[in-house]
Formats: C-alpha cells, sequence, structure tokens
C-alpha cells in the first residue's frame, strides 16, 4: 500500500466499518479491501486503530461478524486454491484478525457474544440445514494448516505428490522425530512468524481475565487446541516436533566468533520465529497444569509405576483437521513411544492435554541430548558474551526466560529427561546457568520472577538423589565463568559453589528474595545426607547463614520463619548423621559456634524480646552520637575534631549504662515494636512452644557435649579439633542418637504457583512484544498490571533480556507487574 490514494480507500473502508450499520454481505467490492490493499503489518497496525475497532465492536458488531466471516471464507478459498496462490492476500487475512481478536477478548460484555458466535456451529448459507464447525475451531484449524502449506510456510517442493492439497504436516527442522531436512526460506520464516503470532493471540484469552479467574474459566480456544478428539495425532506431533526443533536449534551466536559485533549491523528475523515457536509450546503445555495441584501427592508416589498407554487420539477424527490425502509426506514420528497397553491413567492424560502426553513420551537418548544441547545453548549465551575479551561482540537472547520455562517444563513433565540430565552431569550445567542467571538478577525487581524460576528448578534438581551425588565432584571450570558469579579464590566441589552462591544470594539481596529463602534453604537440605568434602569456607557460611536465621529479630519477624531454621538443623543434622568422616570442616565449626546452637537451645520469647530491644536501642543510640559528634565536628578545628573519642565507643558506654534500667521494663513496655508487627503478626508464647519443642536439635547438642569437653572448651589448636574428629568419626554410633529418617522436599505446584507462572508467561509475551507490532498494546488487560514509563529523549530500546515477566520493564520503557 505504498500509494498514498490506497491508504486513503483502506482508512476510509475502516471508517465505514463503524459508522455505517449492517454492510451488506454482498458488498464484495468493499469487504475485499482488507485483505487486497494492505501491503505489510505495518500498514493494518497503523491504519486501523484500537479506538476504530472498538466502536464496531461496541455500535456496529453485526458489521465485525461479516468482517470476520469473510476473512475466514477467503481464508479457505486461498487455502484450497491449487493455482495463482496469493500469500499476501492470505497473511493480510492473518495481520486484520490478529489486530481485531484482542479488542473482542477485552471487553468481557462480549463473552456471551463471543462465545455464541464463535463456538456454536453455523449454518451454511446455501443451505440452512447442515452445519459447519464453530468459528473457533476454524481459525485454529486454518491456523495449524497455514504452518504447514507448501509455497507459504513450506518449502514448494514440499507440496504433496500427485495431490493438489498443499498442506503438509512434515517436522520444520531436523532433531526430534525428524533426520530429514525440508529446507526452509526467509519468505518461510517471516509467514511462519504472522501465522504463529495470530496463533498465540488466538490462545490469549487468558490475558483478559483476573487470576482469581484464571484456573475457574474454561479456555474455549485452548481447550480446543489440546483436546485429543479435536485435532489428528499426526498434527499435533508434527506441530509439537517443529516448535521444538526450531528452538533447541537455533545458534544465537551464529557467526559472531569470525564476525563479532555482527548484530549491530544485522538483525537475524529468525530470531523472532524462535521466540514465537517457544510461546506457542508453553502456552499449549501449561494449559490444564491446574490439574498438577491436584494430583501432585499421588504424582509424586507413583510416578515411576504409571504405565504408558496408546493413544486414543488416532482413533477420534470428528471435527479434525482431514483435508489431507493418503499420499501426504508426513515425517516419520519414531521418537514417540506409544506402548500397546490400556489404561485409566493413559485415557486421563491424553484427554488433559495432548501435547503434555506426547511429550511425555519422548524416550531417545538421542533427542535428550539434541534438547539439551539447545537449551543450555540459548542459556549459556549471556556467560559467553561476558567472558568474551570483546565486551559486548555478540548480542544477548531476548528470550532466555522463554527457555528456562521450557526447560522446566521438561523436567516437570518427561521424567525420562530428567534421568537423561542426572546420568549425564548435564543437570551440573543447567544447574550452572540457573546460579547465574540468579545472580545477576538477584537486585534487579524487575527479574524477580526469574530469580524464583530459578530457585524452583533448584529444588527440583535437588530432590534427585543422583543430582545431589554428582555435586561432590571438583569444579574445575570455575575459572571460566562471568567475573560477577565467581567465587575469589575458589577451590572445591559443585556442591560448594552451590552453597556459596545460595549464601550470596541470601546474604546481598538486601531481604527482596525473602520469599525464596524456603525454596533455597530447602535445596541445601536436600542435597545435605549426599555431600562430601565441603570446604571451610563453605562451613563457615552455613554457620553465617545459621547464626542470622536463629538471631531473635528474623525469628520473630515472620510467622514462617522458624520454618528455615528447621530446615538449616535437618541440613547439618543429616550431615553429621550420614558423612561425618567427610566432612570434619563442618565439625569443626559447628564446635567453635557451639554457643549459637545452646542460644536456640534456650530460645524463648522474653528473652528474644529484650535482645531484640537492646539491639534496638544501640543503634539509637550509636546513630544519635554519631550525629552529635557531626554537629560537633562542623564548628572545629582539624587539630580539634582529631582529639574527639570515636563515636561507637561512646555509644556502647552509652548504652552499658542504660542497660540496667531500660531493659528490666522490656515486658511490660506496651510501645515495643516487634519485627513482625509491620505484617500484623504478633508472636505468643504457646506459638514458639509449638514450633521450639520440635526443632531437631538433639544430634546438635550430642556432638557438642561430647566433643567438647575433650578439648577442654579450648579450640585454639585446630590440629587437636581434627585429630579429635578423625578419631570419633570410627564409631560414631556410640556418641550420635539414632539418625532420624531423611525427607526430601520436593517442589510442589499450588493454584497460586500456577497462576503465578501463567501469568509470567504472558507477561513476558506482552513485554517482548511492546516494541515491534504487539497486538496486546492499549487493551486492557487484567492477568497483570501494565506500568507505562515515557521518556522524553528518544532512544534505542534496550534488549529485552532486560525485562522480565513477574515484573518486567518492556523495550519501549514498558514496566509490566504480574500480580
Amino acid at each position: 500500500m505504498g500509494a498514498t490514494d490506497s491508504k486513503l480507500a483502506f482508512r476510509k473502508g475502516v471508517f465505514r466499518l463503524f459508522e455505517e450499520r449492517n454492510v451488506p454481505k454482498s458488498a464484495d467490492d468493499y469487504w475485499t479491501l482488507f485483505w487486497t490493499l494492505p501491503e505489510s503489518v505495518d500498514d493494518v497496525y497503523s491504519l486501523v486503530s484500537p479506538t476504530d475497532i472498538r466502536k464496531a465492536r461496541d455500535g456496529a458488531r453485526e458489521n465485525l461478524e461479516t468482517l470476520i466471516d469473510k476473512l475466514i471464507d477467503q481464508m479457505t478459498m486461498l487455502m484450497d486454491a491449487t493455482a495463482n496462490f496469493q500469500s499476501t492476500q492470505l497473511l493480510n487475512c492473518f495481520r486484520v484478525l490478529t489486530r481485531i481478536m484482542p479488542f473482542i477478548f477485552e471487553n468481557a460484555e462480549c463473552g456471551e457474544w463471543e462465545t455464541d458466535f464463535f463456538w456454536k456451529p453455523r449454518p451454511k448459507e446455501q443451505d440452512e440445514s447442515s452445519l459447519l464447525p464453530p468459528r473457533g475451531e476454524t481459525l485454529i484449524t486454518l491456523s495449524l494448516q497455514a504452518l504447514f502449506m507448501a509455497g507459504f510456510t513450506l518449502p514448494q517442493s514440499m507440496a504433496a505428490t500427485g495431490s493438489k492439497n498443499r498442506i503438509n504436516y512434515v517436522i520444520w527442522e531436523t532433531g526430534v522425530g525428524s533426520s530429514t531436512p525440508i529446507g526452509s526460506y526467509r519468505d518461510n520464516d517471516m509467514n511462519r512468524t504472522e501465522v504463529l503470532r495470530f496463533l498465540i493471540v488466538l490462545c490469549s484469552k487468558s490475558m483478559y481475565q483476573s487470576p482469581a479467574h484464571i484456573l475457574t474459566k474454561r479456555d474455549p480456544w485452548l481447550s480446543f487446541m489440546v483436546s485429543a478428539n479435536k485435532l489428528e495425532r499426526k498434527v499435533v506431533l508434527a506441530f509439537l516436533c517443529s516448535m521444538l526443533n526450531t528452538a533447541c536449534k537455533f545458534n544465537p551466536m551464529g557467526w559472531t566468533t569470525a564476525v563479532p559485533y555482527n548484530h549491530i549491523v544485522f538483525t537475524d528475523s529468525r530470531e523472532h520465529l524462535v521466540a514465537l515457536c517457544l510461546r506457542a509450546l508453553l502456552i499449549v503445555l501449561d494449559y490444564n497444569s491446574e490439574q498438577l495441584v491436584m494430583m501432585a501427592t499421588n504424582q509424586e508416589q507413583v510416578s515411576h509405576n504409571i504405565p504408558t498407554s496408546s493413544s486414543s487420539s488416532s482413533s477420534s477424527r470428528s471435527n479434525s483437521i482431514s483435508n489431507n490425502t493418503a499420499n501426504d509426506v508426513v515425517a516419520r514420528i519414531d521418537a514417540i513411544r506409544i506402548e500397546e497397553n490400556n489404561g485409566n491413567q493413559q485415557k486421563k492424560e491424553v484427554e488433559s492435554n495432548v501435547f503434555r502426553y506426547y511429550l511425555s513420551k519422548l524416550h531417545r537418548a538421542q533427542d535428550f541430548q539434541f534438547l539439551i544441547d539447545g537449551i543450555y545453548r540459548i542459556l549459556s549465551s549471556p556467560m559467553q558474551t561476558l567472558s568474551s575479551y570483546l565486551p559486548g561482540s555478540s548480542k544477548r537472547v531476548r528470550y532466555h526466560v522463554e527457555m528456562l520455562m521450557l526447560c522446566w517444563k521438561l523436567l516437570e513433565i518427561n521424567n525420562r529427561f530428567k534421568n537423561y540430565l542426572m546420568e549425564t552431569e548435564r543437570a551440573l550445567d543447567l544447574m550452572i546457568v540457573l546460579l547465574f542467571y540468579a545472580s545477576e538478577n538477584k537486585l534487579d525487581l524487575s527479574q524477580v520472577g526469574l530469580v524464583r524460576m530459578c530457585s524452583f528448578i533448584l529444588q527440583m534438581l535437588s530432590s534427585d538423589r543422583t543430582f545431589s551425588v554428582k555435586l561432590n565432584k571438583s569444579f574445575d571450570g570455575h575459572a571460566s565463568l562471568p567475573v560477577n558469579i565467581r567465587i575469589p579464590n575458589f577451590q572445591g566441589t559443585y556442591a560448594d559453589f552451590l552453597i556459596l552462591t545460595i549464601f550470596s544470594l541470601i546474604a546481598s539481596s538486601r531481604g527482596t528474595l525473602s520469599t525464596l529463602y524456603p525454596a533455597l534453604i530447602k535445596t541445601i537440605a536436600n542435597i545435605s545426607p549426599y555431600l562430601k568434602g565441603l570446604s571451610q569456607l563453605t562451613c563457615s557460611k552455613l554457620m553465617t547463614l545459621f547464626s542470622s536465621m536463629s538471631a531473635p529479630g528474623f525469628l520473630l519477624a515472620d510467622e514462617a520463619n522458624h520454618h528455615l531454621v528447621e530446615y538449616l538443623l535437618e541440613a547439618i543434622n543429616n550431615i553429621i548423621q550420614f558423612q561425618f568422616s567427610n566432612n570434619p570442616n563442618l565439625i569443626f565449626m559447628i564446635l567453635r559456634h557451639h554457643q549459637k546452637f545452646e542460644k536456640l537451645a534456650e530460645f524463648s520469647l522474653d528473652n528474644a524480646v529484650i535482645e531484640i530491644e537492646k539491639i534496638r536501642q544501640m543503634k539509637e543510640t550509636a546513630t544519635t552520637m554519631r550525629n552529635q559528634q557531626q554537629s560537633t565536628e562542623n564548628g572545629m578545628s582539624e587539630k580539634a575534631r582529631g582529639k574527639l573519642p570515636e563515636a561507637g565507643g561512646s555509644a556502647i558506654q552509652c548504652q552499658r549504662q542504660q542497660s540496667s534500667s531500660s531493659l528490666s521494663s522490656t515486658n511490660s513496655n506496651n510501645n515495643l515494636v516487634l519485627p513482625g508487627a509491620k505484617n500484623g503478626f504478633i508472636p505468643t508464647e504457646d506459638w514458639v512452644y509449638h514450633w521450639h519443642s520440635r526443632l531437631p536439635l538433639d544430634t546438635t547438642a550430642t556432638l557438642i557435649h561430647t566433643l567438647l569437653p575433650k578439648l577442654n572448651h579450648n579450640l585454639s589448636n585446630e590440629q587437636d579439633v581434627y585429630n579429635l574428629i578423625q578419631v570419633t568419626a570410627a564409631d560414631t554410633s556410640s556418641i550420635l542418637p539414632v539418625a532420624h529418617p531423611v525427607v526430601i522436599r520436593k517442589f510442589q505446584w499450588t493454584k497460586p504457583l500456577v497462576i503465578w507462572f501463567r501469568s509470567m508467561l504472558w507477561g513476558q509475551a506482552y513485554i517482548s512484544s511492546v516494541s515491534t507490532y504487539g497486538p496486546w498494546n492499549h487493551t486492557q488487560v487484567k492477568l497483570f498490571h501494565i506500568k507505562q514509563q515515557h521518556s522524553d529523549t528518544t532512544s534505542t530500546p534496550p534488549p529485552a533480556t532486560n525485562t522480565t515477566t513477574n515484573s518486567g520493564s518492556s523495550p519501549s520503557s514498558t514496566t509490566t507487574t504480574i500480580t
């Protein structure tokens, strides 16, 4: 639409859509404007404004209905054409519908109309006695067909031999399920991008539902997509494998090593296609994931005993995509193991989500290697960029969050994939990547969703015994890590690196990650029974962590904080009970810090309140003395200023003078504000007794009371201490109490976590599309909040990798906050 007259004609056509009621269906000259005049996606988005669509939706809805019907009919006709295929017209149909659909979803008042219009069978114009499939099913069907259409999204050579049908369900790339490349051209990739964008928009109804309703309201669009009796098996497998292979085969580094800084001059259109493939795949894999909440406990108990069964989808063809002949060239899917057994469990899995079911049946080692290689290639690219001798010589990928989500889904859905990672030690590589992203973004509030996801995946990995044992391997590749996650003078195992990084996340995040403390501490507790040879630095940080979390101020700050101390004590007890002889450094640190364990054993609410008040008064006194000294120094000479005593010493002396009078009345002081009062939490004696009486303090107490007297309470000679530990290790059974059962706390989905994950997925889709042709821009999204930030100067948008999901900023200065 380069000519001004054409743009003006199209714009007038848009005006007519809402200014004139009941535009005749027979006005073909008018309706054809929508797929003949636009020449690019920019024409559609610039000439069809949100106001125009809302006016047509609210004031002339019959015209909007006619337009949608005309677009569906035109798409069907174009895709069935055997000659003179008009790809631009088909693209324009997808573009106009992509522009319209979000504004239909956003209006809650359109809900009943949307259900009737899109999801009720429609009569044929010539024969009203016969019915056509619902418009919603037709749109999804046409989208899936367009993704596998020769001459459009596939090379022309992929047209089915001996058939006029252009639809051919072949896998786009080699990898899972296919070893034969079909080739691809830039135009194919661009068309795939347009169609995938439309398919994602059709599935985006969740964006316009509040978090409270996201799991209770059925989404008919996604329900059709994932239902086994709606799509043929070959369609499901072709889509699943094409999305997987396209995402995992892409190399973001490209030829960067040969030509650094090439991304400044050239752009890779395939990167956008890869991002859309990931989102489309994640959307269908996540739907119905709320059933994980109901089956979580049972699934953990029988996860290795669930029988696999044959698919019932192949025998159910009603309302399916059936416009293919027997001669279609369909890639053979031998990567999916379907065993010929019948069972209710298999039927439930298929009916719940056919994409999750088939993904769970992947079993070949070469497929798992392909997947983890592709996932690690994407996730590790920022680490390679930071480690380069030429800073910024390669571009950071924009979809690392989605790739991490896919990795999580694979670990969750396919136990064979998880076992493969453990057995081949690729789980250790994944752990380093997770720690990198968590450490890099720990202080960025907009990236807290990414850090949360890393923490949960770490907890999932730690629940596997094989992973925990592998952590004892020496971490020889530490020197090649980016500077921001290296530990100075590090010499140790993967376990040392994991624990030290977790300590750094907690200690240096300034409380911003407090909601993630349980997942991080559970990770340490899960791996503790298998740890050997922990370094002195690691043991020292464990004691520092224990000291901080057993402090009265921390324990009384939140009703659940005592659980963290319990998990840490379990971790320490596990190491003492099962790895005593292999961890003399930890035994030494326990003896050195024995007062901390004894103090926790004597913990009471009264003593805790006294200590909190004492610390508060010391801080107030120190602040007052510092302010007084600063005001005095302002009027003194340099020589006189140097003779003044230090403020800290004066504060301590003053505090000691006041302590006897002030602390005696602490318990009766009604003005005392406890740490948890701002959150509405008031601790009581009963509450303290409830959790304190259950703390597993017997193992450390026995160890301290047995070994410390033998050293005459003198720990100055470290060699004597280590000699005693070595002698004691020969017969720990006579000293330590009976070993308690090992508790492994696996990650469990809950309804809030399912809502959070879905919100993060759609939030990432939103912010990643803002700088391009964002289909959801200027719509009333309800799943999360959109905060616009306007800048005075126009600059190049920052890379999308600096945005996140739980709350993030978009490439065009848009901040997305997920609630």
